[in-house]
């Protein structure tokens, strides 16, 4: 649930790209996100990115209640570039994945193809716009992943992932943007075993 949840956020990263200007993630040089998770998964997540998202990374504390049986997570997932390392705070084992982003544009030229083709495997589409959290916001839905976002200026704002009836939600409480971030924010923390998982190409239909 978890993953689609991150392959939602992966779909409109690739696709404000490809439809932007300069390559850029988001709009703002630099940001902060604090989210609130409801539904299955309970908790906060908070979001910090620089040089227009080409660095970004995420702290989630969160419970993770499924049939009863509740699990609870601390994990730091760092994009940098052309990798992806989701970290396990638990246990200091990162696992690493190539970042799809990075892949898709050091290989093709065709960028609106890119995006269109994607969004056509995943049946992405807008679908309206609303106000939320005083943001005005489109709303994108991609039936494949059973997902929701709404997107004001690039930035994700709130989230629904419905699949069999398991549902995760997140809602940002605070938007901060072009503040100053620490380098620091993007570094592998000091003992971490890394994994090297591969490729996430596969886990997106391609």
């Amino acid at each position: 649930m978890k993953t689609k949840l991150y392959l939602l956020f992966i779909l409109f990263a690739i696709y404000s790209i490809v439809n932007g200007q300069d390559f850029k993630r988001y709009q703002f040089k630099s940001g902060k996100v604090v989210y609130k998770l409801s539904g299955m998964m309970t908790g906060t997540e908070t979001m910090y990115f620089d040089d227009y998202g080409r660095k970004e990374v995420r702290f989630n504390e969160s419970t993770i209640d499924m049939m009863g049986m509740k699990q609870k997570t601390n994990t730091q997932t760092i994009t940098d570039g052309k990798y992806i390392y989701s970290i396990n705070k638990q246990t200091n084992v990162a696992q690493k994945m190539e970042n799809p982003i990075y892949s898709m544009f050091s290989k093709e030229d065709d960028l609106q193809k890119i995006g269109e083709d994607i969004m056509k495997k995943l049946g992405g589409r807008k679908i309206g716009s609303e106000t939320v959290k005083g943001k005005d916001c489109d709303i994108w839905e991609v039936q494949k992943l059973g997902g929701k976002i709404w997107v004001w200026k690039s930035l994700a704002v709130k989230s629904e992932v419905n699949v069999m009836g398991m549902n995760m939600n997140q809602i940002a409480e605070s938007i901060e943007t072009n503040i100053s971030v620490s380098p620091d924010l993007f570094k592998i923390p000091e003992g971490v075993t890394i994994q090297d998982m591969g490729s996430m190409n596969n886990m997106m239909g391609k």
